[in-house]
């Protein structure tokens, strides 16, 4: 049976600011677990704030645009989702977005690396500094992303129970978070629609 977990979002504004690299990186060199106590760590609970700076590791492969920059993590949990011992990382993430473009208001659940695992991997080790950091970071913190799905709406709570995702959110009219014609928009008002993730897929459950 799986323990239900909750976090009710509350100050998302305040969660928005993400750690400088000169502090993330010694920080989630700290946190990454040795080989050989992987299993000593599956029953240990995983901190809010180690969720987040892998979360922010994970982020950096989007550098950014002109017309959207500054990818940051709005909130971020983590549970046992498939049951293995070892907890997945979920986070919502956004962008400052310019133009009319869609704002970006993304789900995304983290699994733990493998050995070798290719998503830790720069495909051109040496030839830019930033993506040797960036993957670095996110091989320091065991994690990358697995799967990912717009929420469009703002997020007011999210809740874990089993492999499912429950997100509640409102809808408005007038917010960039769902442009009718590029994305389901669902009516005005507060929704909760529940995810089911399984490896490299994250659906929305009927």
């Amino acid at each position: 049976m799986y323990e239900r977990k909750h976090w009710q979002a509350i100050g998302l504004r305040a969660l928005v600011a993400a750690m400088a690299l000169t502090v993330a990186a010694p920080l989630l060199a700290q946190d990454a677990t040795p080989a050989d106590a992987k299993d000593e760590a599956k029953s240990e609970p995983m901190s809010y704030d180690k969720a987040r700076r892998t979360a922010e590791a994970s982020l950096r492969l989007h550098p950014g645009t002109d017309s959207q920059y500054d990818y940051r993590p709005l909130w971020a949990g983590n549970a046992d989702l498939d049951g293995d011992g070892r907890p997945e990382i979920i986070y919502l993430y956004t962008a400052t977005q310019t133009g009319s473009a869609m704002q970006l208001n993304e789900l995304v659940v983290m699994t733990p690396l493998a050995e070798g695992d290719a998503r830790g991997q720069t495909a051109s080790p040496g030839k830019s500094a930033y993506d040797d950091e960036t993957y670095a970071l996110i091989r320091a913190s065991g994690y990358a992303d697995d799967a990912s799905a717009h929420i469009p709406g703002e997020m007011e709570a999210i809740t874990m129970d089993g492999d499912r995702i429950r997100v509640t959110f409102n809808s408005t009219r007038t917010s960039k978070l769902c442009v009718r014609g590029k994305v389901a928009c669902p009516p005005e008002g507060q929704h909760a629609w529940v995810y089911r993730w399984t490896p490299g897929k994250l659906t929305r459950a009927e």
